[in-house]
């Protein structure tokens, strides 16, 4: 005999009625958790610290790839999770990354030092600016010989001394005088500029910082 016969049918649309409520609200759980998913991927930015883990990641599961939702999405593959003491297995997803041009780094499992790097997004350095040369300043007139400077006292134990030099301004030899400078940072040893000799003419070689 089936269990329905002993419900009187009055109340078997109520019964209907809660059972739906019950899966819509597993559904509802179910979409709430995959959206936190989600947000902690995309808060996933740069190298984690790890985690020690005793056991090693279960095995991948196999998947299918679905259509992306739109451009701009980039695929994070299922993968396992440590999650409250214990291997969690997160489905693939399509997701925004936190920045343009950011990639995602899948987690790595260190079993030599049961280290366990979660998966995180990286996003490229920037490229260093590029070195802007100097043009150099040619003249066939000697320039005069240094002048002799006073160094005055230093303003702090950073500061280099800059000596005086000669530049060729507005067509005439004018003197810049000796200065305290801070080096910036990584630097420390001035290379003073110079005059160089090549041939008849004279080239303006410019001081930098090394």
């Amino acid at each position: 005999m089936q269990l329905h016969s002993f419900i009187p049918k009055a109340t078997r649309p109520a019964l209907f009625l809660l059972s739906a409520a019950f899966c819509a609200a597993g559904l509802a759980l179910s979409a709430q958790a995959q959206t936190r998913v989600s947000v902690d991927l995309g808060l996933r930015v740069g190298l984690p610290a790890p985690i020690i883990v005793e056991q090693a990641p279960p095995r991948p599961r196999e998947e299918r790839i679905i259509v992306s939702p739109g451009s701009g999405y980039v695929w994070i593959a299922g993968h396992h999770s440590w999650i409250r003491g214990q291997w969690v297995w997160i489905p693939g997803m399509w997701t925004l990354p936190p920045q343009p041009g950011a990639y995602w780094v899948e987690g790595r499992w260190d079993g030599r030092n049961r280290n366990w790097i979660e998966g995180y997004w990286q996003i490229p350095q920037p490229p260093p600016p590029p070195v802007v040369v100097p043009s150099q300043v040619v003249i066939y007139d000697a320039p005069p010989p240094p002048r002799q400077e006073i160094i005055y006292a230093q303003p702090s134990p950073y500061h280099v001394w800059i000596g005086g030099y000669w530049v060729w301004r507005g067509h005439r030899h004018e003197w810049v005088g000796g200065h305290w400078e801070l080096p910036p940072r990584g630097r420390s040893a001035w290379i003073a500029p110079r005059w160089e000799r090549r041939g008849g003419s004279y080239v303006f070689i410019e001081g930098r910082w090394r």
